[in-house]
């Protein structure tokens, strides 16, 4: 199991940002960071494409990051960076749902 937490920023406009305890997902929470406060019904509705609705694979681009979907994993793509990150499909978009939840309730 994947171990996270969302933690707020401090501050007048506090922001969720995700703190994995493995380092190697740290682009994943950049990725949150940057597209899924604006991006996120399109984020999850092209997660589920895939994970859900059986298509083969999909793809999100946002503004900086790109995720290239299938079924088992998805790989979270820094445009600018070049730098990539593979997660797993079905955590991510639980991810996802919790940030999503963070940004909003």
């Amino acid at each position: 199991m994947m171990k996270y937490e969302i933690r707020m920023t401090e501050g007048k406009h506090p922001v969720p940002v995700v703190v994995f305890e493995d380092r190697k997902y740290e682009l994943v929470g950049a990725f949150l960071l940057a597209e899924a406060r604006s991006f996120s019904d399109e984020i999850l509705h092209a997660i589920d494409a895939v994970y859900v609705d059986g298509e083969a694979s999909g793809e999100f681009a946002g503004n900086v990051f790109r995720l290239e979907i299938a079924a088992e994993m998805t790989n979270v793509v820094d445009d600018i960076m070049g730098k990539e990150c593979e997660i797993g499909t079905k955590e991510l978009r639980g991810i996802v749902e919790a940030y999503c939840k963070a940004c909003c309730d």
